[in-house]
């Protein structure tokens, strides 16, 4: 795929969520009480959708938290490890007034969601062994 010029993307990095982060994520979900969260809410591969950045800590969204002012619980890892660090972000404010609001967390750096294009191919594989959720 050719890649145009000035054309922006998103970092890529893609990692799984590792079996030890499950549990701080539904942990940290279940302080809401008004809705109810399981693994299979949460998303089994973290891809780091900020703009392609030089730093080592990427971000990947794990869990959508429902309602309008919920956010979203974001993973943060480093490049050669795994995930450790769960926190909850509100969501990015920019777009809510148009139909394509971002989908990244407030204060993010780098462009917004509707800015990004995916990386010309995938930026690593996975470091680990794959599991299956079961």
């Amino acid at each position: 795929m050719p890649v145009r010029r000035g054309e922006r993307f998103i970092c890529g990095r893609r990692i799984l969520v590792p079996e030890a982060l499950v549990g701080t994520v539904l942990g940290l979900a279940a302080a809401d009480e008004v809705f109810g969260y399981t693994r299979e809410d949460m998303f089994a591969t973290l891809v780091c959708t900020i703009e392609v950045h030089r730093g080592p800590v990427h971000y990947g969204a794990v869990l959508n938290l429902r309602g309008p002012e919920a956010g979203t619980l974001w993973a943060l890892w480093r490049d050669g490890a795994e995930p450790s660090a769960v926190i909850e972000i509100p969501d990015c404010p920019a777009g809510r007034e148009v139909d394509e609001p971002c989908s990244e967390f407030e204060g993010h750096p780098g462009g917004h969601s509707w800015e990004l294009s995916d990386p010309p191919r995938i930026a690593t594989t996975f470091p680990f062994p794959l599991r299956t959720w079961m």
